[in-house]
């Protein structure tokens, strides 16, 4: 038969516990993959994304002539199966009796949530580190040289190369000039953000502003940032080797959402408690349903490998 004492553990675990399991989804956390990924929502298990930009040029209409009409037709479609990431903790009931609050701080609140947003964080930062090795859907790297478009025979280059400096920078601004839809025409692309490791944070900066070109003592204006000015977003998740420094580095051009890292999210956070009385332990549960990919290769960032 439950003592009252039981029941009084019982009751103040299930109160504490999931008034600080809702106080902690609550909490602000600084977030950096919604800097460097898109958003989108999708309730079925796969999504499926299409390249930017299929038709052709328009062009002048011969009175008496036929229009000029395209095909509506798939260009090198992107899937993204989403999946469920899951965090769980537990307490014996002793532990909840001696120490309810700093018990449940310490295991069921925040360290617990993190670990969830810790997982995301690097699976968004790695789709970065690993597109230079990973295939994209019109079967180039996702940063290649040659990525072909299906109504021309002109390719769209988005590798960069070298070490983030003042010259390789201007060069990885000026391809985005050349980036062309998938008819062979101008694409309205800028880059609008660097993305780089947080070692690189001082580099980004005295190329960016200072008032003559960085490490150069001279008369020269610097005007690595006066045109197309970017935002830096430096991430601890992005490559970086110690023994060299090298770390790639990266431009984005935050304004086209069909493109890039996406982040598709069939389910948000949720949280589950339960308590077990065979073995008198409380649990806590974190959920997650997400997937991601990098969308539409060729376009929205230029990447450098660093070296």
């Amino acid at each position: 038969m439950a003592t009252g004492r039981m029941t009084d553990v019982e009751r103040m675990t299930e109160a504490g516990v999931d008034m600080i399991f809702n106080k902690s989804v609550k909490m602000p956390r600084k977030k950096l993959y919604p800097m460097i990924s898109t958003e989108k929502k999708q309730p079925k298990l796969i999504g499926k994304y299409d390249s930017l930009g299929d038709l052709t040029a328009a062009a002048v209409k011969v009175e008496g002539d036929d229009i000029p009409f395209d095909a509506i037709e798939q260009a090198y479609e992107t899937t993204i199966t989403s999946k469920t990431v899951a965090k769980g903790v537990h307490a014996s009931r002793e532990k909840l009796e001696y120490d309810l609050y700093g018990t449940v701080n310490s295991r069921f609140g925040v360290p617990l949530l993190k670990r969830m947003q810790q997982f995301k964080e690097i699976e968004i930062a790695d789709r970065y580190n690993d597109g230079f090795t990973t295939t994209g859907a019109d079967g180039e790297y996702i940063f290649d040289t040659d990525h072909p478009l299906v109504n021309s025979d002109s390719e769209n280059s988005n590798l960069a190369t070298g070490e983030l400096s003042p010259d390789n920078l201007i060069d990885a601004k000026n391809m985005f000039i050349d980036i062309k839809d998938q008819a062979g025409l101008s694409f309205d692309t800028y880059p609008t953000t660097l993305l780089i490791n947080d070692k690189k944070q001082y580099i980004a900066m005295q190329i960016l502003e200072s008032q003559l070109v960085a490490f150069e003592l001279s008369n020269t204006k610097n005007v690595v940032n006066a045109l197309e000015p970017l935002r830096v977003v430096a991430n601890r998740h992005i490559d970086y080797t110690a023994a060299t420094g090298v770390s790639p580095w990266f431009l984005i051009d935050d304004t086209l959402e069909d493109a890039g890292c996406i982040l598709q999210t069939k389910k948000g956070i949720w949280l589950e408690t339960e308590w077990i009385k065979a073995n008198q332990i409380y649990r806590g549960m974190c959920f997650e349903m997400y997937g991601s990919g990098m969308v539409a290769p060729g376009y929205k960032i230029i990447a450098s490998t660093g070296a």
